[in-house]
C-alpha cells in the first residue's frame, strides 16, 4: 500500500527499495558517490520502525564480508555499499563468493563514478560483473534505483546468487520524487523495452544515466519517429529480447558508460556503432552535450536528419565567451590543519620525497608536499620501497610520507607494521581529523560512535602504532607550526640512530567541518593584506582558498567571508614572519622539538 511521496537522491531511493524489500543487515566504506546510501538506510528504518543491523565497517572488504556472512551462511537479506575503487578491495571476496550458493539474499551495490569526478579512475562495474558472471543491474533514474534495489534483493533471496546494483553519480546524487511503500507491498515490474520508431535504420542501445539523456536528446532533436531506442536495465545476463532488437535494425548505436560492455555484449562490430569505432569517445562522462552533438551526427550521416532538428541556443556560451573566469583548482578548507602541516614539511625540506594518500590530505600536491597518490595505504609501502631504493646506495633522505587517520585504519596497518619488521627509516605524518571528512564526515573506529549515532567502543591510533613496534611517536598539533617543524626535525634525527624504525608524527587537530568552523585560537593576529609586499610566496606555499590577489594593488587579500581566522598564514609571509617568530622558526629546523 503506498503511504506517500518523498523527494530523494538515487542513493536514498536505493537505501528505501533495500528497507521495503526486508534488508536485514547494511554494511558500508564511505566514498563518494556511495556515500549517502547507508545513512539512508538508518533513516528509513527508523522511519518504519524496523529492526536492521547497519554499519560503518573498516573497509569495503570488511563490509563485503559482513553482509555475505549474514546471506550465505545465515540467511539473512544483506547489503554493502561502496564506491567502484572499493570494490577492488573488496575483490578477492567477490570473486569467491560468485562460486557460493548463499542461503539469504546478497545484493553489492557499486556506484561508479564516470570522468571520473572524485576517484582515481572510472572503471566500470558492469565490467567486472559480466566478465565474472555476477548479475548486475543498471538504473536510470532515483525511482527506477528504487524498483531495481526492491526487485534485486528479492531475487537475490528467491535465487540464491549475489546480485550486484550499478548506479552512477549522476543517478546516485540526482533528485527526484519517489513513492514510499510500506515493506513488501511496492509492485515491480522491471521490464527492458524500446521507444520504437519507423523503418528500422537506426536502433539506440542505452543504459542508466546514458539512456536518459539519449531519450532527452531524441525527443528534443524531433527524431522519435525514425529512431528505436531500447533500454538496458539487467547488463547481465542481456536479454533474448535485446538480440531480437539488434536483429531488426540495420544499424545500432550503442551508448553506455564507461566502457564497451553492452557493445561487447551485442559483439557485431559491422552493425554496431560504438566506442570501438570511436562514434562515442573512449573515455570520460557522457554528458547531454556529447549525446547531442553524436546524435545528429549520426542522423545525418544516415540520411535520417531534418530542417526541423533541435537547435541549441548558443546566446548564453556567446556572452560567457568574453568573461574571464578564473580558474579554481580544489584546495584545502580555509584552516585545514592538514595545511599547516603540509606546510611545515615543505618549510623544513623542500627537496624530500613526499609519499600520499587518498583523502582531503591528497591536495597537499597543490603545496610540493605529495609526490604520489596510488591507492589507500599506499603512502606507507611505497614510502618504504623510496627508502629500500636509496638505501641500498648507502644513503639516508628525507622521506616524509602523509596518511589521514580513516586511510590509516582502513588500509595502513599491515603496511606500518611491515615497515617496523623490515626496518624501514622513514616519517609518516598521520594527519588525525577525527572523521572521514572527504566523503561526508562519516565516524571512524577511532569515533567510537556508530552510523545510527549510538556510542561504541573507541580505538586510539597511538595505541596501534606502538602495538605495531614504532619507538618514536609523537603527537602535535598542526597549529603550532614551529614544535611542528622541529618535531619532524627531530624525526629524522632519530632516524639516523641504530633503532632502524619508521617515525610517526601524528597531527592531530579536528576537521573545521567537523567543529562547524570554530576556532578558538590564533598563532598570531595576522594583517597579511596591509603589510604584503606582492611577493606572492604565501600563494605558492600556503595555497589557502580565502587569498587571492590583486592584480590593480600588487597585495594579496584576504576573503573575509571564508578566512576562518586560525592564523597560520603568518608563517607563509616573509614580512609578518620576521624578528623573533623568524628565530623561533630557524631554531625549530636546527635543534628539533626539545
Amino acid at each position: 500500500m503506498q503511504s506517500r511521496e518523498e523527494v530523494v537522491i538515487g542513493n536514498q531511493a536505493i537505501a528505501r527499495g533495500l528497507v521495503e524489500a526486508g534488508l536485514e543487515i547494511a554494511a558500508a566504506y564511505p566514498g563518494t558517490p556511495s556515500s549517502e546510501i547507508l545513512p539512508g538506510v538508518v533513516y528509513f528504518k527508523k522511519m518504519e520502525d524496523v529492526k536492521i543491523h547497519t554499519e560503518w565497517s573498516t573497509n569495503e572488504l570488511c563490509a563485503f564480508e559482513v553482509a555475505f556472512g549474514a546471506a550465505a551462511y545465515s540467511g539473512a537479506r544483506a547489503a554493502c555499499f561502496m564506491k567502484q575503487v572499493g570494490l577492488n578491495v573488496a575483490f578477492p571476496a567477490l570473486l569467491r563468493s560468485r562460486e557460493k550458493t548463499i542461503e539469504g539474499g546478497l545484493v553489492i551495490v557499486s556506484c561508479d563514478d564516470p570522468g571520473p569526478q572524485s576517484s582515481q579512475t572510472e572503471q566500470d562495474t558492469r565490467l567486472i560483473a559480466t566478465l565474472f558472471g555476477i548479475p548486475v543491474f543498471d538504473p536510470a533514474s532515483p525511482t527506477e534505483a528504487a524498483d531495481v534495489a526492491y526487485y534485486a534483493l528479492n531475487w537475490s533471496f528467491e535465487n540464491k546468487v549475489p546480485v550486484i546494483i550499478r548506479s552512477t553519480h549522476r543517478v546516485s546524487h540526482a533528485r527526484e520524487s519517489i513513492s514510499l511503500y510500506s515493506p513488501g507491498a511496492r509492485k515491480v515490474s522491471l521490464q527492458e523495452g524500446h521507444l520504437a520508431g519507423t523503418g528500422g535504420k537506426l536502433g539506440i542501445v542505452a543504459s542508466g544515466m546514458s539512456y536518459s539523456l539519449v531519450y532527452d536528446v531524441i525527443e528534443e532533436l524531433g527524431a522519435a519517429d525514425v529512431v528505436s531506442i531500447y533500454k538496458v536495465l539487467k547488463v547481465y545476463p542481456s536479454s533474448e529480447a535485446l538480440s531480437d532488437f539488434v536483429r531488426s535494425m540495420e544499424r545500432v548505436l550503442v551508448v553506455e558508460e564507461t566502457d564497451q560492455v553492452i557493445e561487447a555484449l551485442i559483439g557485431d562490430h559491422k552493425k554496431v556503432m560504438g566506442r570501438s569505432d570511436g562514434t562515442v569517445p573512449s573515455s570520460g562522462e557522457i554528458t547531454y552535450d556529447i549525446v547531442r552533438d553524436m546524435l545528429s551526427g549520426v542522423l545525418g550521416r544516415l540520411g535520417l536528419g531534418r530542417k526541423d532538428l533541435f537547435a541549441p541556443d548558443g546566446t548564453i556560451e556567446e556572452a560567457l565567451s568574453d568573461v574571464a573566469v578564473i580558474p579554481r583548482p580544489p584546495k584545502l578548507c580555509p584552516g585545514c590543519p592538514h595545511r599547516a602541516s603540509f606546510f611545515a614539511m615543505q618549510y623544513l625540506w623542500p627537496d624530500a620525497i613526499y609519499p600520499g594518500d587518498i583523502g582531503c590530505y591528497t591536495l597537499g600536491i597543490s603545496q610540493g608536499a605529495v609526490d604520489t597518490c596510488l591507492d589507500m595505504g599506499a603512502g606507507v609501502t611505497m614510502a618504504e620501497g623510496f627508502y629500500d631504493a636509496f638505501n641500498q646506495d648507502g644513503k639516508l633522505v628525507p622521506i616524509l610520507a602523509s596518511v589521514g587517520d580513516s586511510t590509516f585504519l582502513h588500509a595502513c596497518l599491515a603496511p606500518l607494521y611491515d615497515a617496523v619488521k623490515n626496518r624501514k627509516r622513514f616519517i609518516l605524518v598521520l594527519m588525525d581529523n577525527s572523521t572521514t571528512a572527504m566523503t561526508g564526515m562519516q565516524p571512524t573506529p577511532q569515533t567510537g560512535v556508530t552510523v545510527d549515532g549510538v556510542k561504541t567502543r573507541s580505538v586510539a591510533i597511538e595505541d596501534i602504532v606502538t602495538g605495531l613496534g614504532v619507538k618514536y611517536l609523537k603527537i602535535v598539533d598542526p597549529y603550532d607550526v614551529p614544535l611542528m617543524i622541529g618535531t619532524i626535525r627531530e624525526a629524522f634525527d632519530y632516524l639516523k640512530g641504530d633503532e632502524m624504525l619508521p617515525a610517526v608524527i601524528i597531527a592531530r587537530r579536528q576537521c573545521l567541518l567537523l567543529t562547524k568552523g570554530a576556532v578558538k585560537e590564533a598563532a598570531y593576529p595576522v594583517d597579511i593584506e596591509s603589510d604584503c609586499v606582492g611577493c606572492k610566496s604565501c600563494l605558492a606555499t600556503f595555497d589557502c582558498p580565502a587569498m587571492s590577489f590583486d592584480e590593480d594593488a600588487k597585495k594579496i587579500r584576504i576573503d573575509d567571508s571564508i578566512c576562518t581566522n586560525c592564523g597560520i598564514c603568518y608563517y607563509a609571509c616573509p614580512v609578518q614572519v620576521k624578528g623573533k617568530a623568524l628565530r623561533k622558526l630557524k631554531g625549530a629546523v636546527k635543534q628539533g622539538a626539545k
